[in-house]
């Protein structure tokens, strides 16, 4: 099986295939694609099998997003909201995909921020 992706419509590069300009503005490392600011999911690690184990995703270069980490068989493991190092949401999933932990860590309005930002849908306050 290969994995289930979160926002599946966006780009995927392997941080090594990157080029990393070192800390970010607010949080992990930012990132240049063929010369400008990265935006997309940074793939940092794989499963044995092919499928991703952990990814992140990056608006023009800087960390902000879902956090996502993937069970060996491709299926959601966790998946954190991320406004620059703050976890807005998160939530965790079983192998058989139920949902087994969700919490609200930021005010719900953070997570309208961030969907300014990435393009996703914002929540209804």
């Amino acid at each position: 099986m290969q994995n289930e992706l979160k926002r599946p419509e966006l780009l995927r590069q392997y941080y090594k295939d990157l080029e990393c300009l070192g800390p970010g503005k607010y949080y992990g490392e930012e990132y240049n694609y063929e010369g400008k600011p990265y935006t997309g999911f940074v793939i940092y690690d794989y499963w044995d099998n092919g499928n991703i184990m952990f990814e992140a995703e990056h608006v023009d270069g800087q960390t902000m997003g879902w956090e996502v980490e993937y069970y060996e068989n491709g299926s959601l493991k966790r998946e954190s909201l991320m406004w620059g190092a703050t976890s807005v949401v998160f939530r965790e999933y079983g192998e058989d995909r139920e949902l087994l932990l969700e919490g609200w860590i930021a005010p719900k309005k953070y997570y309208n921020e961030v969907a300014k930002l990435t393009g996703i849908e914002p929540i209804d306050l």
